[in-house]
């Protein structure tokens, strides 16, 4: 670890595999049966290890390239192609994919842990593999077989690449009012799409022979908004009866947009059927599009979130290792005794307390995050009796964790910049581009507010709230008799009172929207969301926390467990100190970061709603 390049923290993310999530047990589900818990641990090493030595050495010199449009054709920077090629050969792009289209085949939540490092290390690059594996799923999900044969193995082997193709210039993220129309060919084999798509990530590159377009379009005599929407295969280069590409498909790059971030990632405004000869193929039948692309958007959301916590890894590890090796000032002890010597930055109070925020905010994503996607493992693949359950706790959660990762993490890295102070707004840091990179998680994928307003308007009132009380159920477990130390019994007292707040808190929202208005009921859904993130940040962190204190049991054989001895031997102990920070960790989120939940039940119960009001 050093303050210069990217790593992985293979430590915590083996804890929270490990020990919290216990991701061994997966292995007795008929599915995984073919795995062992050395099979999981050996690829969050490998994963790491390609992610430092392949994708990480890339975003630098990426970011400073960027792509270009030359004669019509996608630039990407040097080495992004040789990258995409070895993560296809290594199999990461097909990590959870089926492996009967050459996929590996993994449970999302061991995937997530190298998926994390390489969106946190290579976001410009990752953004085209992530969305490449989701196309292809939605094609192996809701494909005829003659079209999975034709597109899945080709994707997930990485010879073939995959875009989604939602928004438009004039409609943003309101799909359902999209203009790109299809028309069935006289022959009835395939449809004329003629449309233009914008921001389209991965729209075009160099990285494969071919590209695989999901397209949202209008079918001709198709009713109005989102009922009338379909799903279309676009491919880049028509295919011959081999299924070899051969003819252009009259999709054409009008132009690659210039960003903030992900300068590398080609962002394309793509034009279909310029000279009315665009051919698409419809997925399944027409007007299931928006149910369709809904599948995959779930799916993206959650590995949106992987960016911001990657990037926030990667920001606290390397602010750390400056704040230690850094020399500045005299420690505030010392008054104004200028024959002290001088301490490196990490001693400083206010560099100390960033520090332990960024690696609380970083560890409760990691929880949050990590867990949501075992979830989603126990959903799809455990016990008949149990998938609802688990389905609805990763429909509640996805908002959740999507806004968590995406707003914390950009948090993170803020507070890092912060810590580096003046080399930290420089480019020879990587904290600048760090910064950059992640705002863009808080747009794409559905806005944080949007995200919020699924979660306030849908999924808390969903089945009466049955969600929500299934959540409630989850996290009822931890104990403050079982805490190790008394300040961290005091915090797991804090949290169940905050948790007892955000049900008030939630009951108050519910009663605005019926007394007052959608608007009203509306207004503090981002509030909310960030309220119920810290909930469940903290929940995932004090589990951590009861774990780490039974360990520390261990290593003094149940004596001597003052804060003072357990100071000491973490000081003495690589090991213990892990544990024993962890409970430190998860002191610091509840009682320094959850007290801002108590703003937001005070906003709520204010029912004031100036902003409404005012005239903008």
């Amino acid at each position: 670890m050093n303050s210069t390049d990217y790593s992985v923290d293979r430590r915590d993310i083996r804890f929270v595999h490990q020990e919290l999530l216990k991701l061994e047990q997966l292995t007795e589900l008929p599915h995984f049966q073919g795995f062992t818990a050395q099979d999981f641990d050996m690829v969050l090493q490998e994963g790491s290890t390609f992610v430092e030595e392949v994708f990480a050495p890339l975003n630098k010199p990426g970011d400073e390239q960027g792509t270009h449009l030359v004669d019509g054709r996608v630039v990407t920077p040097t080495g992004f192609k040789e990258a995409w090629r070895q993560a296809a050969d290594a199999g990461w792009i097909g990590i959870i994919s089926e492996p009967e289209y050459g996929g590996q085949g993994l449970p999302l939540s061991v995937a997530v842990g190298v998926l994390e490092a390489m969106y946190g290390s290579n976001p410009s690059l990752y953004v085209t593999v992530m969305l490449t594996s989701g196309a292809a799923g939605l094609i192996s999900h809701f494909g005829d077989e003659a079209q999975k044969a034709t597109f899945c193995e080709k994707m997930i082997t990485g010879r073939w690449g995959g875009s989604m193709c939602l928004s438009e210039p004039d409609t943003g993220s309101a799909l359902g009012d999209v203009t790109t129309r299809a028309v069935k060919a006289a022959d009835g084999g395939h449809y004329l799409l003629k449309g233009t798509k914008a921001w389209i990530s991965g729209g075009d590159h160099d990285f494969t022979e071919n590209i695989i377009h999901l397209v949202l379009a209008r079918a001709q005599g198709s009713p109005p908004g989102p009922k009338g929407i379909s799903l279309f295969i676009v491919p880049k280069y028509r295919l011959d009866e081999d299924g070899n590409p051969t003819l252009p498909n009259d999709v054409t790059t009008l132009r690659l947009e210039h960003k903030l971030g992900i300068k590398a990632s080609p962002t394309c405004l793509l034009e279909f059927g310029a000279r009315d000869d665009c051919h698409g193929y419809v997925l399944d039948g027409e007007n299931l599009g928006m149910m369709q692309m809904f599948k995959l958007m779930n799916e993206a959301r959650l590995q949106v979130a992987l960016q911001g916590l990657g990037a926030a890894s990667g920001a606290y590890r390397n602010a750390l290792a400056y704040a230690r090796e850094r020399v500045q000032g005299i420690p505030i002890e010392k008054g104004k005794d200028q024959a002290a010597a001088r301490t490196p930055i990490v001693h400083h109070p206010d560099v100390r307390n960033m520090l332990m925020t960024m690696k609380a905010l970083t560890e409760g994503m990691r929880g949050l995050i990590h867990a949501t996607a075992f979830y989603w493992d126990l959903a799809h693949h455990g016990p008949a009796e149990t998938r609802q359950y688990y389905s609805d706790l990763v429909d509640i959660l996805t908002p959740v964790a999507k806004n968590a990762g995406a707003d914390q993490g950009f948090e993170v890295t803020r507070l890092g910049v912060q810590v580096l102070g003046g080399v930290g707004f420089t480019e020879e840091f990587p904290l600048a581009q760090n910064l950059r990179d992640t705002k863009i998680a808080s747009i794409y994928e559905g806005t944080s507010g949007m995200q919020a307003l699924d979660l306030v308007t849908r999924k808390l009132r969903l089945r009466g709230g049955e969600l929500f009380a299934s959540l409630l159920r989850e996290i009822g477990d931890v104990d403050p008799r079982q805490a190790l130390l008394p300040s961290l019994g005091q915090a797991i007292d804090q949290w169940q009172d905050a948790t007892e707040k955000l049900k008030l808190t939630v009951t108050s929202l519910n009663n605005l929207n019926t007394e007052l208005g959608p608007r009203e009921g509306a207004f503090h859904a981002t509030d909310v969301a960030v309220y119920l993130a810290d909930v469940m940040c903290a929940y995932y962190l004090l589990k951590m926390a009861l774990i780490a204190g039974e360990k520390l049991r261990a290593f003094t054989g149940g004596d001597g467990l003052e804060t003072g001895r357990l100071r000491e031997l973490a000081e003495e102990s690589e090991e213990a100190r892990f544990y024993y920070n962890k409970i430190k960790t998860a002191e610091h989120y509840v009682f320094q970061i959850l007290p801002r939940a108590k703003a937001v039940a005070a906003k709520v119960q204010s029912r004031n709603f100036a902003a409404l009001e005012a005239i903008l």
